[in-house]
C-alpha cells in the first residue's frame, strides 16, 4: 500500500513539474477517492478492535 501511495505521488508531482496540470488533477483525484476507498475498507475491516479501544466507526 505505502509503494502505491509513492507510486501515486511521484506521478502527480511529474505531472504538475511538467505542467500538465489537467493529468496532475486527474492523478490527484484518484489518488484522493482510492485512499478514501481504502481507508473506509480498512476501518470497516477493524471495527471491532476499533470499538475495544474507544473507537465508533459510523457509516457516513
Amino acid at each position: 500500500a505505502l509503494s502505491r501511495a509513492w507510486a501515486e505521488h511521484r506521478g502527480i508531482l511529474a505531472s504538475a513539474r511538467l505542467g500538465d496540470a489537467d493529468e496532475a488533477a486527474r492523478l490527484l483525484s484518484g489518488h484522493i477517492v482510492g485512499s478514501r476507498d481504502r481507508l473506509v475498507t480498512s476501518l470497516a475491516n477493524d471495527r471491532r478492535g476499533l470499538r475495544a479501544r474507544g473507537f465508533a466507526v459510523v457509516a457516513a
